[in-house]
């Protein structure tokens, strides 16, 4: 435990004199808490003390990592470590290395953001189409009214005069796990809520913004709380 103490105390110093890519954060770890699926980890920025997910993956204790694009999650409750966190970020993606800077451009800042996969496992009853067969059966269910039930991931309003919701429900498809319904509706990160609405699909709103799968026209049908 000393020598672990010592080592994160020395990177944070070494830490200190990295140059920190535009628009990335940085974290060096402080402590490890591996499950079956993320790697859980705690560690110091500019800010203070954060923790952070991630897919499982070796990290080391002491070292500074870079990252971008988190999605805060509020009272985070961890079925795999039956732990619930005040707040913590989920990531897609983490490096060590510092990126070239000069390689940042402003083309691909405009971009679609990268989803983040939260944890998360929604139970629904048959009515209900999951992530998962939604994109593995697009072609079938396109122009097809259905409902879905996930968590809000990502919140976006009045967008080209439309909210824009991201859910997630645990399942997914060849790396989609990512649900991205239009609907003149709000509604709040965290919250679980089932919509029905119109399936289209290779929606293409141009500046890098390309749908696979949209539903379109959607309507909340329930009032379902955070979890």
């Amino acid at each position: 435990m000393i020598a672990i103490s010592l080592s994160a105390c020395k990177n944070e110093k070494q830490s200190k004199s990295v140059d920190v890519p535009d628009g990335k954060e940085k974290i060096t770890v402080t402590e490890l808490i591996d499950g079956n699926t993320y790697s859980y980890i705690k560690g110091k920025n500019e800010n203070g003390e954060i923790w952070v997910a991630i897919r499982k993956q070796p990290i080391e204790i002491g070292k500074t990592y870079f990252y971008k694009d988190a999605l805060p999650m509020k009272d985070f409750h961890s079925k795999e470590l039956n732990r619930t966190f005040p707040l913590i970020y989920f990531l897609n993606s983490i490096s060590s290395k510092t990126a070239n800077k000069a390689s940042i451009s402003h083309g691909s800042q405009m971009k679609k953001p990268t989803a983040v996969k939260v944890e998360v496992d929604i139970k629904a009853n048959k009515d209900f189409t999951n992530i998962e067969t939604i994109y593995k059966k697009k072609d079938q269910l396109v122009n097809s009214i259905i409902k879905v039930k996930g968590k809000v991931t990502k919140f976006n309003k009045n967008i080209l005069n439309i909210n824009w919701i991201h859910i997630q429900d645990g399942t997914e498809h060849n790396g989609n796990f990512d649900l991205t319904i239009t609907s003149t509706q709000t509604v709040s990160v965290g919250e679980i809520i089932e919509f029905k609405g119109v399936l289209i699909t290779n929606k293409d709103f141009g500046a890098g913004y390309k749908y696979d799968v949209l539903l379109e026209k959607a309507e909340k049908l329930n009032n379902t709380k955070s979890q």
